[in-house]
């Protein structure tokens, strides 16, 4: 997530809490470093570290520099404004690109013109109501979840089986087959046999398998796409 210049410090906490909630690389800030103030402190309650990793830049070239797309936001469509995409098309250009960087707009002028001249894409969150703009902290959790939501290799909305330890024990193993892993150590099921003995040191809640799960579902996915 990349800001330029924006103004209110409380936003900069809020976006904060966001890159914590859904583990993302650190805040990308174009323009002067900023102390930090009781109310951005406040608004990234339990992700404070997150302000120290903040990343400065003086110019939006250097900020983009290691990226492999940029992507800005913005209401304003016009020839002069780049191509526009689909919001739920984030994910996918994450998947074909890597690396993709999006830019958010100072609060009270939006994008510069120079870094939408420097923008891959554009988005508009092309929303329903009779008000077409949102706070920047707002269109931040609006962006990650409709990619989170739109993500093929998300989750969300998927069902996800009602499971025990021994059902996870034997969906463990099938992932360890995968990475061959089933005589590690040249012992057979070993691999196994210490991820059971881990996970049963210790009582597990359902929500605790439910991620592990996903963990291992993606694994999964990903080196069947692969192979």
């Amino acid at each position: 997530m990349i800001l330029e210049n924006p103004k209110y410090s409380g936003n900069i906490g809020s976006i904060a809490r966001l890159i914590a909630n859904f583990g993302l690389s650190p805040i990308r800030i174009i323009g002067g470093m900023r102390n930090l103030e009781p109310d951005m402190e406040w608004m990234a309650y339990r992700a404070e570290e997150e302000l120290n990793k903040i990343l400065y830049f003086e110019k939006i070239e250097d900020a983009k520099k290691d990226l492999s797309i940029l992507v800005g936001t913005g209401m304003i469509h016009g020839k002069d404004r780049g191509r526009f995409i689909d919001l739920k098309e984030l994910s996918n250009l994450t998947k074909k690109y890597g690396e993709v960087g999006i830019l958010f707009g100072r609060e009270d002028k939006g994008l510069s013109r120079k870094s939408i001249d420097n923008c891959d894409f554009m988005v508009d969150f092309d929303l329903p109501g009779n008000q077409p703009s949102m706070n920047l902290s707002h269109s931040v959790a609006y962006t990650l979840g409709a990619i989170y939501n739109s993500s093929e290799n998300s989750l969300a909305g998927k069902n996800i089986p009602n499971l025990n330890k021994n059902h996870f024990y034997s969906f463990s193993k099938e992932i360890f087959e995968l990475l061959d892993m089933n005589n590690f150590h040249g012992s057979e099921d070993l691999a196994v046999k210490r991820f059971k003995s881990i996970l049963d040191s210790r009582p597990l809640r359902k929500g605790d398998l439910d991620f592990l799960y996903k963990i291992f579902h993606l694994v999964k996915k990903r080196i069947t796409e692969n192979s």
